[in-house]
């Protein structure tokens, strides 16, 4: 018996969107009986011993200190050897993983001492040689040297060119696991990745989404909540990764939010995740002061977008095509050769971050809620 076309896509998508789901559970069932990771919380007593919840005082056997160097400064820099699963002060990390779940109604968040080793690291941990990864050719270098490294197939389609997406995505479907890898905010063109289409061909083909939100976290939407706030589809990707050097004002870090059986996938299985160095006391401090005003106060996020706007008509009156801002990155591309433009913005006291492009050359700016414009 033959059914109508519209009967065999419903049962079909709704076949695959319970087969993936149930992977990632089966995935999660496997990880936790053969992981057993030992979390602790203890307190530093000086830089040989530790303190434990319980009370009881151990040898720090954990740290990387072979010549047992004791440089006291500001940062505390001798206390930052630790991996976050033996992360020293760890209530506070906690209280930030928590913090950053709420602001951005995730299911779960988790904390990296390090973006590239987050990103390389990341989809690893996820996938095997069963899966595909389906990528944007615009993604951040250190996204795409994870893609690079990890063992699932890969399939690259040109930056937002949706029709090679879904063609790759049709391609896919025998495999175990999809997944699309975008950036939210694109660093080199300073525009905003398509993602109400993104997740409708997700949805139709069952696949992941996982999307680099560096650039547009805490400068892209009203509220701040990222690229995926500012396109109207917020929280439907599976994951986030944000580098929190950037809005959080962090000397180190990354957090990924998100899908909460895939964070704990990561917890279960990153090696990145265990032995990456915790960030340190200030920089958590910071972040979580960071999130209490954003979300009581948006004006920041406002000042950013105006001089966004005002950067734009600066570089225009200059002759500079650029398009209109949608976070805190200003990008253009020029025929100029690069001496000429650094010469021209050096007139107005300008400095840029220059790489080519084919015969031209592109020019990108961070903009700052700060400048009084």
């Amino acid at each position: 018996m033959i059914f109508p076309h519209f009967f065999t896509d419903f049962f079909f998508d709704i076949f695959m969107k319970q087969n993936t789901a149930q992977i990632l559970e089966e995935e999660l069932v496997i990880s936790k009986a053969t992981s057993h990771p030992e979390k602790m919380t203890f307190k530093f007593i000086d830089n040989q011993k530790l303190q434990l919840q319980n009370g009881d005082i151990v040898l720090n056997t954990m740290g990387s200190n072979f010549l047992g160097f004791d440089l006291k400064n500001g940062n505390n820099s001798e206390h930052r050897v630790i991996g976050n699963y033996f992360c020293g002060e760890s209530d506070s990390l906690y209280e930030l993983q928590d913090s950053l779940s709420k602001f951005l109604q995730a299911e779960d968040t988790l904390i990296f001492g390090s973006y590239e080793a987050l990103c390389a690291d990341v989809l690893e941990s996820l996938l095997n040689t069963e899966d595909i990864i389906i990528y944007d050719s615009a993604i951040s270098l250190p996204m795409r040297r994870g893609v690079k490294i990890c063992k699932a197939d890969k399939l690259r389609f040109p930056h937002q060119d949706f029709d090679t997406l879904e063609n790759h995505l049709k391609l896919a479907q025998t495999k175990r696991l999809r997944v699309i890898v975008t950036d939210g905010i694109f660093y080199d063109s300073g525009t905003c990745a398509n993602l109400p289409i993104i997740r409708q061909l997700a949805e139709k083909y069952d696949a992941l989404v996982i999307v680099d939100d560096s650039y547009g976290f805490l400068t892209c939407g009203k509220q701040g909540r990222g690229a995926d706030e500012f396109c109207g589809v917020r929280g439907f990707q599976d994951l986030k990764i944000v580098n929190m050097q950037n809005a959080l004002c962090c000397n180190t870090g990354a957090f990924a939010s998100g899908d909460k059986n895939i964070i704990e996938l990561l917890k279960l299985r990153s090696r990145c995740y265990r032995n990456s160095i915790c960030p340190d006391q200030q920089s958590i401090s910071n972040a979580k002061q960071i999130l209490e005003i954003i979300s009581s106060d948006t004006s920041r996020i406002e000042k950013l977008h105006n001089n966004a706007h005002l950067f734009v008509k600066t570089l225009q009156n200059q002759g500079f095509v650029c398009q209109k801002p949608v976070a805190g990155i200003v990008s253009f591309v020029s025929e100029m050769s690069q001496e000429k433009i650094k010469s021209v913005l050096r007139q107005n006291n300008l400095i840029a971050q220059y790489s080519k492009v084919g015969k031209n050359t592109l020019v990108s700016f961070k903009i700052s809620a700060s400048w009084d414009m």
